[in-house]
């Protein structure tokens, strides 16, 4: 993926951290469902049995995560390449800087994203 060379420094250094990422959320989801389709292990008893279950949901939860916060990656590339990252997508604010060093695949500045969880209103 190229990110135009128009991007000032710290852009440029978050579209590597943003891309860098995106890799390891893909390889993370790869290895998921390798393990999904190796899981067909025998179980002996019921504490086995309990175990597995708990595994399965903690799985099952970390990939429901992973693969939200590669949408908000992804989504945030995006951005980078249409110039508009850094911009708050409800108010059209800029995000701030500090803030986008934190999360640098946060669609919204400080304000917005508490209105949203005061409101609780889906994240993009």
């Amino acid at each position: 993926m190229t990110i135009g060379t128009q991007l000032s420094p710290s852009h440029r250094d978050l579209a590597a951290r943003l891309a860098s990422r995106g890799d390891e959320l893909r390889a993370l989801l790869q290895r998921s469902a390798r393990m999904d389709d190796d899981a067909q292990a025998e179980v002996t008893d019921f504490k086995d049995a309990a175990a597995e279950e708990t595994q399965a949901v903690i799985d099952e939860a970390a990939t429901s995560h992973a693969v939200l916060e590669l949408e908000q990656v992804d989504s945030a590339l995006r951005r980078l390449r249409e110039g508009t990252y850094g911009l708050c997508l409800d108010c059209g604010e800029p995000i701030d800087e500090r803030r986008l060093a934190a999360l640098p695949a946060t669609p919204l500045c400080t304000d917005c994203q508490v209105l949203r969880e005061h409101l609780g209103s889906p994240r993009r």
